[in-house]
C-alpha cells in the first residue's frame, strides 16, 4: 500500500502536484515542530514560539514555485540564512521603535520588487517579509534571540530536508507512466461528458484536464531526456502524445455538437462511445484492447464513415492515437540521471515573442549604455509601483491596525501585504481583495460552527487544524478565497485550543482584514495607479504572436514537408500563450463585474477554440508531412491550403485590432464560409488537404465571431445573425 502510494504521488500533473507538495510541505511542519519543541524544552523559552515553528516551515513549502527539483533545493537551502539574518537585523533595532518599523515596510517594499528576478527571488523576498513580521510579533528578548533563531532556521531546514529526499528518490520513468496513464484517465473522462447530456462548461473542464496532461508530460520532456527512459526520442513521444491529445478534443467536440437525436440514440454510436472508452481503460484486458484497435482500424480503412458518421470516424481516429501512445516502453533503470542544462527545451528563446517591459531596454542596445536619468513613474517596472504601493500600505496599514485592536493590528498589515503578492495590476490587487474577505466572511462561518460542534475537545481541535493546513496546500493554489478561508477557519481552532476564543476575536479579525484589504485597494488606485489594459493587451498580443508564428509555420511545411520544422515549439508555444492569457483574466475577474462579463467569458471561450483549431491544423500537417504519400498531397495542394492559411491569419489579425482599438470601427471584412460539412462529405481530394482546410475555416470563423463579440453594442446584431446562420 505504502509502496503504491508513493508511486501516485511522483507523478507531476496538476492535482497529483497539489497532493504531493500538501504531503511533503506537512512533512516539513511536523519535523520543523519536532524540532521547535526540542529548542523549547531543553532551552527554556515561551511555548508560543512554537507556533514559528509551524507557520515559518509552512511559508518555506509553500513559496517555493520553481520548476526544477534542483532550483527548489537551492532556494530552499537560501532561506535558512535569511531566517536567521532578517530577525538579528529586527532585534538589534529594538531600542529604536520607530525605524525597526521603518526597516519593516521598507522590507514590505523590497520583498514585491525583487519579484522581478522570477520565482527564487519572490520566495526569499516574501519570506523575509514573513520573518521579519514574525520578529516583531513575538517581541523576542536578546537572550531568547538564538533560540528564536535556531527555531526559524529549523523551520527552513525542515523542508530542505524534504526538498533534498523528493530530488533523490525520482523516478522519472514512473512519473512518465503515471502521467500518460493520467492521460487516459482523462480522455475517457472527457469522451464520457461529450457522450451524455451534460452542462457545456463540464466537457470545457474535462477538456482542459486532458490540456493539463498534456503540459505535464511536456514539462516532463522538458526536465528529462525522453530516450534516456524510452525506446522513443523526444520529437516521436511529443507528436503521439500531441496526436492523441488533440484527437481526443476532436471526438468530444464532434460528439458534443451532434444535433441528431436520432444518431445521439444510434447503436452504432454506443457501440463507438463502449469501444473507445475500453481502448481508455488502463484495467482491460489485451484481448478487449485488441478488439478496440481492431474496431478502430476497420473505421478508419472505412473512407466513408467520415461522411455518415463523423462522430464515430473520430472516435476512431482517437482510440489509434492513444493505441500507438500505448506502444512506448519505459526502461526500468535509465542510463543516467539528466543533469540541469542538460534537458531538451521544447520552447526554445527564438520562438517565444519577446515583450519587454516597457521603459526596460534591451539585452545589448545601446539605451542599456545610457547615462542614468529620471523615467516617468508610469513607465517604471510594475514590480516598482508595486513596491511603493505596498510600503505605503504597509505602513497605513500598521497605523490602522493599532487603532481598531492593538493586540491584533498584524492581521491588517498581512492582508495589506498579500493584497500585493501574486498580481501586478491595481485589477488584480482588486480581485486578491475581495477574494480576501469573502473567504474571511465564509471562514468566520464555518470556524465558528465547527469550533461549536467540536465541544472544546481539543484531540478534535487539533484535527480540525490540521485538515486546515493540508486544505491550504492543496486547495490554495486553485484560488486565493480558499487559501483566506482555510486560514481563517485555522485560526478560530487554534484560539479555540488556547481558551481564548470570542465573538470580539472574531469582530477584530473581520474589521481588521476589510481595513487592510480596503487600505491594499486604495493605495493601489490613488498612488502612482495605472490601468490594467496594457498588462492584459501585452498577453494578448503575445498570443496572437504565437499563434501566427504557428500558421507561418504551417504554410512552409505544406509547402516543402522535407523540411526541417520547430512545429512542435511554436504548438507549445501557442500553448503556454493561452495559459498566459487565462491567469491573466483570472487574475482581475473582479473588474470584469463592472464591465462585461458575458462578453469577457464568450472571449475566452473563442480564444480557447481557436487553440484547439490551430493546434489541430499543426497535427494534421506534422502528421501529413512524416509520411511520404500525404506528404506528397500537401505539396501538390500547397496553394490551397497557404491561401486558407493567409486569409486565417488575416482574420486574426482583424481581431487583433479589435482588441487593441476596441472603439474604432470595424473595417469591412469578407463573410467566412463554413465549408466544413461539405469537405467532411467529400469523398474526392486528398483527405489530409481536407482536414487542414476544416481546421482552417474553423479558425477563421472563431476570429470572426471573435470581432463580433468585441464590437461595439450597435454591431453585434449583426455578429449574431451570422452566427445563426454558421450553426443553421
Amino acid at each position: 500500500m505504502i509502496a503504491r502510494t508513493l508511486h501516485a504521488l511522483e507523478a507531476r500533473d496538476p492535482a497529483r502536484e497539489r497532493l504531493r507538495k500538501m504531503i511533503s510541505v506537512v512533512t516539513g511542519i511536523l519535523g520543523s515542530l519536532a524540532l521547535g519543541y526540542a529548542v523549547v524544552h531543553f532551552l527554556h523559552v515561551e511555548t508560543g514560539m512554537l507556533t514559528i515553528s509551524v507557520f515559518l516551515s509552512m511559508m518555506s513549502g509553500l513559496f517555493i514555485k520553481d520548476s526544477t527539483a534542483r532550483a527548489r533545493v537551492v532556494t530552499t537551502a537560501l532561506l535558512v540564512p535569511t531566517a536567521v539574518v532578517v530577525p538579528l537585523v529586527a532585534v538589534s533595532l529594538s531600542s529604536h521603535r520607530v525605524i525597526q518599523l521603518a526597516v519593516f515596510v521598507l522590507i514590505s517594499g523590497v520583498a514585491v520588487w525583487v519579484r522581478r528576478f522570477g520565482p527564487r527571488g519572490t520566495t526569499i523576498g516574501t519570506f523575509g517579509f514573513f520573518a521579519c513580521f514574525f520578529t516583531l510579533l513575538m517581541r523576542p528578548t536578546l537572550a531568547e534571540l538564538p533560540a528564536f533563531c535556531l527555531i526559524a532556521a529549523g523551520a527552513a531546514t525542515s523542508q530542505l530536508v524534504v526538498q533534498l529526499v523528493l530530488w533523490g528518490r525520482r523516478h522519472p520513468e514512473r512519473e512518465l507512466g503515471v502521467l500518460l496513464g493520467e492521460l487516459r484517465v482523462a480522455s475517457a473522462s472527457a469522451v464520457e461528458a461529450a457522450a451524455s447530456p451534460v452542462h457545456p462548461h463540464a466537457l470545457r473542464a474535462r477538456l482542459a484536464r486532458v490540456d493539463s496532461m498534456w503540459r505535464a508530460i511536456t514539462a516532463w520532456q522538458q526536465s528529462f531526456r525522453t530516450a534516456n527512459y524510452t525506446d522513443w526520442d523526444h520529437e516521436t513521444l511529443a507528436v503521439h502524445v500531441l496526436d492523441a491529445c488533440v484527437n481526443t478534443d476532436e471526438a468530444c467536440l464532434e460528439l458534443a455538437e451532434d444535433g441528431d437525436a436520432h444518431h445521439r440514440d444510434s447503436a452504432d454510436r454506443r457501440h463507438a462511445v463502449s469501444q473507445t472508452l475500453a481502448a481508455l481503460d488502463d484495467h482491460a484486458s489485451r484481448a478487449r484492447l485488441a478488439d478496440a484497435t481492431s474496431w478502430a482500424q476497420d473505421v478508419v480503412g472505412d473512407k466513408n464513415r467520415g461522411a455518415d458518421a463523423p462522430s464515430t470516424y473520430r472516435l476512431a481516429e482517437c482510440v489509434l492515437a492513444h493505441a500507438h501512445l500505448r506502444t512506448v516502453e519505459l526502461h526500468r533503470r535509465p542510463p543516467a540521471r539528466l543533469l540541469a542544462g542538460q534537458a531538451t527545451s521544447t520552447v526554445t528563446p527564438s520562438t517565444v515573442p519577446d515583450h519587454p517591459t516597457p521603459g526596460t531596454p534591451r539585452a545589448g542596445s545601446s539605451a542599456g549604455r545610457r547615462p542614468i536619468r529620471w523615467t516617468p513613474w508610469r513607465q517604471w517596472a510594475p514590480t516598482s509601483r508595486l513596491a511603493i504601493q505596498a510600503m505605503t500600505a504597509t505602513a497605513i496599514a500598521s497605523a490602522v491596525g493599532e487603532a481598531i485592536s492593538a493586540s491584533r493590528w498584524y492581521w491588517a498589515v498581512l492582508t495589506a501585504f498579500l493584497v500585493f503578492f501574486s498580481t501586478t495590476t491595481r485589477s488584480g490587487i482588486l480581485t486578491r481583495a475581495y477574494r480576501r474577505i469573502i473567504g474571511t466572511v465564509l471562514g468566520l462561518a464555518v470556524g465558528i460552527a465547527v469550533t461549536y460542534l467540536a465541544h472544546d475537545v481539543k484531540i478534535v481541535l487539533l484535527a480540525i487544524c490540521l485538515l486546515c493546513v493540508m486544505g491550504m496546500i492543496y486547495f490554495g493554489p486553485l484560488n486565493y478565497m480558499y487559501l483566506s478561508f482555510f486560514v481563517t477557519v485555522l485560526l478560530i481552532s487554534l484560539y479555540a485550543v488556547l481558551g481564548v476564543l470570542d465573538g470580539h476575536l472574531m469582530e477584530v479579525r473581520l474589521e481588521e482584514t476589510v481595513a487592510g484589504a480596503g487600505i491594499g485597494v486604495l493605495c493601489a488606485y490613488l498612488l502612482l495607479s495605472a490601468t490594467s489594459r496594457p498588462a492584459l493587451v501585452q498577453k494578448i498580443d503575445a498570443y496572437f504572436d504565437a499563434v501566427d508564428a504557428l500558421m507561418a509555420e504551417a504554410s512552409d511545411l505544406v509547402a516543402a514537408p522535407d523540411r526541417d520544422t520547430a512545429m512542435l515549439d511554436r504548438v507549445h508555444a501557442v500553448e503556454a500563450a493561452q495559459a498566459d492569457v487565462d491567469q491573466t483574466i483570472s487574475a482581475m475577474s473582479t473588474a470584469f463585474l463592472f464591465a462585461g462579463r458575458d462578453r469577457v467569458d464568450s472571449a475566452i471561450s473563442l480564444m480557447y477554440r481557436s487553440s484547439r483549431s490551430s493546434v489541430r491544423l499543426a497535427q494534421i500537417v506534422m502528421l501529413g508531412a512524416a509520411h511520404p504519400a500525404t506528404a506528397e498531397g500537401l505539396a501538390r495542394e500547397h496553394a490551397v491550403v497557404q491561401d486558407a492559411v493567409a486569409v486565417a491569419r488575416d482574420a486574426a489579425g482583424g481581431a487583433r485590432r479589435r482588441i487593441e482599438r476596441p472603439t474604432e470601427p470595424a473595417a469591412g471584412r469578407d463573410e467566412p464560409t463554413d465549408q466544413s460539412a461539405a469537405r467532411r462529405s467529400s469523398n474526392g481530394g486528398d483527405t489530409t488537404v481536407t482536414a487542414a482546410l476544416v481546421a482552417l475555416d474553423r479558425f477563421t470563423w472563431v476570429m470572426g465571431r471573435l470581432c463580433d463579440v468585441l464590437a461595439p453594442s450597435d454591431q453585434r446584431a449583426r455578429g449574431r445573425a451570422r452566427t445563426l446562420i454558421h450553426n443553421r
